[in-house]
């Protein structure tokens, strides 16, 4: 088994992600220390469509070299709001 590319994932593009129907749920990071956790959080959150995120706090925001790098995209197709 190998790791795939991104290219090979078949994800929507970014345009046709937002145009997509929405899981009605909004995530809430509050004082999140880590960027890589954050990161995370917008993969996880774009993969299950949620509807938006807020940080709140310490919490690190895009663009920022941790979050960019875990979130592999995910930043520029979910709505977000600090």
């Amino acid at each position: 088994m190998r790791k795939l590319k991104l290219q090979e994932l078949n994800r929507l593009t970014v345009e046709s992600f937002k145009t997509t129907d929405k899981t009605p749920i909004v995530l809430v990071l509050d004082n999140i220390r880590s960027g890589l956790n954050v990161g995370s959080a917008f993969r996880t959150a774009d993969g299950f469509a949620l509807e938006k995120i807020y940080l709140c706090g310490i919490t690190a925001q895009p663009p920022h070299r941790e979050i960019l790098k875990t979130a592999i995209g995910a930043t520029d197709s979910m709505a977000w709001e600090y």
